[in-house]
């Protein structure tokens, strides 16, 4: 069974250093807010798409370990990035599964957590209780992604417990120009665009911008972890934007969809963010 919504989800290790510090406004504040909402509905595990997790070419991959160890990409903060949590094998076999059943490679293995499954859990479940199945992205074509995210979507919707699936990224990410903390000029732009095609539900408009401007602002996988999000919504939705923040280098968003069908709960309300609006 699946969860009413699904969540676009920022993975940056310095959200947890601004908790840490007690900045608690922004993203913070909507990440605690989306964790409410999420665990009202009480899944029984979550399946993370992880923008961090580039497998090499071929298969989409699937963690099907009992016990996820973190892996440390990133240093230097203050702040380990740490989430030690339990897997998920039989779910993570049934999505493996579903994607061999719609005639894409995809394959078990055990790996661990990085950055992009640690960050958004650390906040999302933060008492770590909730069984993680880590995804994979494979650099392949857009449509191949999305029967990718349509395979899940359809192996969530059969099993008879309730699952969320969350698909962890950013918009833009130029990782050398945010470590040395230089801004860039095109990619409050290019962030607005992306929102406002993901709000109207424009999704066709995610491949446009000019290759000289995707080359500066680097477009987190070249917005292929959206495109899995595409397909496992089945139709070009219209999401909510419940944050953005932008730093040099970095176009951060937590975005909420909802799924059509879904086994509904009645969120409980929800305080006013007061982060940055989109640009």
């Amino acid at each position: 069974m699946l969860v009413s919504h699904t969540l676009f989800v920022p993975h940056l290790p310095t959200l947890m250093v601004d908790e840490h510090r007690g900045h608690t406004d922004g993203m913070v504040s909507a990440l605690r807010d989306a964790s409410l909402r999420l665990l009202s509905e009480e899944p029984t595990a979550v399946v993370v798409l992880d923008a961090r997790w580039i497998s090499p070419p071929g298969a989409f991959l699937v963690d099907a370990g009992r016990r996820h160890r973190t892996i440390t990409d990133y240093s230097g903060f203050g702040v380990e990035v740490r989430y030690d949590c339990t897997g998920h094998p039989q779910l993570a076999r049934a999505l493996v599964a579903a994607g061999t059943k719609a005639d894409l490679r995809a394959s078990a293995t055990t790996r661990g957590v990085d950055s992009g499954v640690a960050v958004p859990m650390y906040f999302l479940a933060p008492d770590r209780d909730l069984p993680i199945v880590p995804l994979s992205l494979v650099n392949r074509p857009a449509d191949e992604c999305r029967r990718w995210g349509a395979a899940i979507r359809g192996a969530l919707a059969a099993w008879p417990e309730r699952v969320a699936f969350v698909v962890s990224g950013m918009l833009t990410f130029n990782e050398h120009e945010w470590t040395m903390r230089r801004e860039i000029a095109e990619s409050s732009e290019f962030d607005e665009n992306v929102l406002e095609a993901l709000q109207s539900g424009r999704w066709d408009e995610l491949a446009d911008g000019d290759e000289r401007t995707r080359e500066r602002v680097l477009p987190e996988t070249g917005l292929l972890h959206l495109e899995v999000m595409r397909g496992f919504l089945g139709h070009d939705a219209e999401g909510e934007l419940l944050c953005y923040e932008a730093s040099p280098g970095a176009g951060a968003a937590l975005v909420a969809f909802d799924v059509p069908a879904a086994d509904r709960v009645a969120p409980p309300p929800r305080a006013t963010v007061r982060g940055r609006k989109a640009p």
